[in-house]
């Protein structure tokens, strides 16, 4: 199985999880209606804030492309999401061979991301599969101007496949769960785990999560 199949696999099984096996309906398990799109743009916007594009404030500050390129996993689970919820899932193969971009340009990135905003909110009312293919080719787009192949990101999406998992068994959905640990965001803490532990397994991960959970938290 290839890593774009297997991660489609693996959130559809969180998605269950979470919503209910009638998410494919489109509504969760407490009949709440569900809009991918709409998850899509709100986190494209997201990674477009990652970087120091406001001419008025802060004008020397840094680009966090880390935090980009975090955002950008989080808008590929609701991609999968929105594929799997229109029976199209093997589309986004045909970039499996994505190469990332060896000179990375904030502005380059900017503008593709604001592409592809605009396309996941076309795409909310268009509702036709090619108004999702152009989503899906803008996001690979902008995996490649930020230095990233489907290697990369399926490592980081196992990583954030079980902080996710790890979320909803601590309450996220009822908004008892605390996101920051010790002063630092849970997505930070499992990034780095996962970069000093590149070989750990995801239950390895999980447990390391708790770990560090019950350490910061209490």
């Amino acid at each position: 199985m290839n890593q774009i199949r297997q991660m489609f696999e693996l959130q559809k099984q969180l998605n269950e999880d979470i919503n209910g096996t009638q998410w494919t309906d489109g509504i969760t398990q407490e009949g709440r209606h569900i809009s991918w799109h709409r998850c899509i743009y709100m986190e494209a916007a997201e990674a477009i804030n990652s970087f120091n594009w406001k001419h008025w404030k802060n004008i020397n500050g840094d680009n966090d492309w880390e935090n980009a390129r975090v955002e950008l996993v989080d808008i590929w689970h609701f991609i999968m999401s929105e594929g799997i919820y229109i029976g199209d899932t093997k589309y986004a193969e045909i970039f499996l061979d994505t190469q990332p971009e060896k000179e990375l340009d904030a502005d380059k990135i900017v503008e593709t991301l604001e592409k592809l905003l605009a396309a996941s909110a076309q795409s909310a009312v268009d509702k036709s599969n090619n108004a999702f293919h152009q989503v899906t080719r803008l996001f690979f787009t902008a995996l490649a101007n930020i230095g990233m192949d489907v290697a990369e990101l399926y490592k980081r999406y196992l990583v954030k496949n079980q902080l996710n998992i790890f979320r909803q068994n601590h309450g996220y959905k009822e908004g008892t769960y605390n996101k920051i640990w010790d002063a630092v965001e849970d997505n930070v803490i499992a990034f780095h785990i996962m970069e000093e532990q590149p070989n750990l397994a995801p239950e390895q991960l999980y447990k390391k999560l708790e770990e560090e959970y019950k350490k910061n938290i209490n």
